[in-house]
């Protein structure tokens, strides 16, 4: 795959998780086909664990990505594992990484933390019958290593990040309204070693990491109609031996959204959506008389929707077929704005607009074995062999 290539499906995907709960959020190679669409998918335990609860004794495998296990006990308990999910704040780790990577001596390459070093998230849920609860609990793990020449000496700098926490989220019904909430929280700190020896260490104070939301859908007519928000922060500050450092960050995403998901003709089925991101980063320094200073560069977007999905049944050797499309589009508001006391200044740049994504996607399925494909239409490898495998997918059931 080549640069342009992995340029735009980093803007798809990229783009997409700024669109859903959290900071780092895998896709499935259906929900990649769709283009983010928000039809109903396994992959919805990401944002509100309790719908493990509705996806009891799965497998779902995405090739370098996610994978989710669940296992029912009885009609009320579920439990399951998440895996490959990798940090759910990884700008916690990029910024100890870029404070580590201050002390290396010379010119060196960049480096990051292996987020992949997963621990995996454990999920439970119960189904009470007029309620649903869910919990995700999780304690991440990142590692980070890197040698460095110093004339004679060779430097080796080495920290890694834990996250510790829980997320928990319930379902009910009221009427034909249903609703979802959700609340979480974690702890994340660093640990690193600057040499020589001797050095300070690198560690973390005040490290949270929080998120909330809530969702309700109503049907009216033929159209599953929901609309949510959702909320999720990151903040942290750093310390050299005993002295922290006197800037505090604070990573945030903020998403509001609004869409439907219908069935037009018995075997298909479409779904729309509009989400409004703010996504922003803020630096925070007392100053000489106390009061803070911030700088706080802030991305908009506005992101539009749609998908959709047929089946057939009894095709060839396959039990069933899905085809399956998507397109995005999305409108991204640069803006920055710095403060210091009652002196402001700000700047606002024009909108960019990263025009239109299609993504199409095939799916099939052969007793309790389902295999998706996502494929990026916006890049192909040539005339014969057609557009690049975005994801893949396997999904067993039991």
């Amino acid at each position: 795959m080549n640069l342009s290539k992995i340029k735009a499906l980093a803007v798809v995907l990229a783009v997409a998780a700024a669109s859903s709960a959290q900071f780092n959020v895998p896709m499935s190679a259906r929900t990649a086909g769709l283009a983010g669409a928000p039809m109903s998918d396994i992959t919805d335990i990401y944002a509100y664990p309790v719908h493990v609860t509705g996806y009891a004794n799965h497998i779902s495998a995405t090739w370098d990505g996610g994978v989710i296990l669940t296992r029912s006990f009885g009609d009320a308990l579920t439990l399951g594992i998440l895996a490959n999910q990798g940090l759910m704040a990884p700008h916690f780790a990029d910024a100890a990484a870029a404070r580590l990577n201050g002390f290396i001596p010379g010119a060196v390459p960049p480096a990051n933390f292996n987020t992949q070093i997963n621990v995996p998230h454990l999920l439970v849920g119960f189904d009470l019958g007029a309620a649903r609860v869910g919990a995700d609990i999780f304690f991440e793990y990142a590692g980070y290593r890197y040698r460095a020449d110093s004339g004679t000496d060779e430097l080796t700098y080495t920290a890694s990040v834990i996250n510790p926490g829980a997320r928990l989220s319930a379902g009910f019904d009221a009427g034909d309204i249903g609703i979802l909430v959700k609340f979480g929280i974690g702890f994340p700190s660093i640990n690193g070693e600057i040499p020589p020896d001797g050095s300070d260490k690198l560690s973390s104070e005040a490290g949270v990491y929080m998120e909330m939301g809530a969702e309700a859908g109503m049907p009216i007519g033929d159209v599953d109609w929901s609309i949510g928000a959702d909320y999720t922060r990151a903040d942290h500050r750093f310390r050299i031996g005993s002295t922290a450092d006197p800037t505090s960050e604070c990573n945030s995403l903020m998403n509001i959204y609004f869409g439907g998901e219908f069935n037009f003709v018995e075997t298909a089925v479409a779904a729309l959506r509009y989400t409004f991101a703010r996504e922003a980063r803020t630096l925070t320094q007392p100053d000489a008389t106390g009061d803070p200073s911030n700088s706080a560069p802030i991305l908009h977007y506005h992101v539009f929707t749609a998908g959709l999905e047929n089946a057939w049944s009894k095709v060839w050797i396959f039990d069933a077929v899905q085809l399956r499309g998507g397109i995005r589009h999305v409108v991204e508001v640069n803006g920055e704005k710095m403060s210091a006391g009652d002196a402001s200044s700000g700047l606002s740049r024009p909108e960019t607009q990263n025009g239109l994504t299609p993504m199409l996607g095939i799916g099939v399925s052969k007793a309790f074995f389902t295999l998706d494909l996502a494929l990026d239409m916006g890049n192909w490898n040539g005339v014969f062999t057609g557009p690049g495998v975005a994801l893949a997918t396997a999904t067993v059931k039991f």
